[in-house]
């Protein structure tokens, strides 16, 4: 969370950059989950890939659409969020928290936290 906080951090510069150019401006999104994956490499000689698969993986991409939905920057399973704090995470912003959320693709109803918009440090 701490990394996902930093790239919006660090975006936000560049996307500030962009704008002071001329040039159009964007907004990087982040989503985290906890769990197991495998992850290597895919493929053959003519076309190895490295990759990541799981159930973690699946409803991070699903969490990074929702991430529109709920206008946030960072977004992450409670579950993971709690994760981080008991490891000694602080938010750098807010964080709100989204109880039973539909997410798209995901059969029930899943607990969210948002982390908002961070200070510079």
């Amino acid at each position: 969370l701490r990394a996902a906080e930093a790239v919006c951090e660090a975006s936000a510069g560049w996307a500030a950059d962009r704008l002071a150019a001329g040039q159009e401006p964007f907004e990087v999104s982040v989503s985290v989950t906890t769990g197991p994956v495998i992850f290597g490499a895919v493929g053959d000689e003519s076309r190895l890939e490295y990759t990541v698969i799981g159930d973690a993986v699946n409803l991070a991409a699903k969490l990074d659409k929702q991430n529109k939905v709920e206008k946030s920057r960072v977004l992450t399973t409670r579950e993971t969020f709690e994760r981080a704090e008991r490891q000694g995470f602080e938010p750098r912003g807010s964080a709100r928290r989204l109880d039973a959320r539909r997410v798209e693709g995901v059969a029930e109803p899943v607990d969210l936290v948002a982390l908002d918009r961070t200070a510079s440090r």
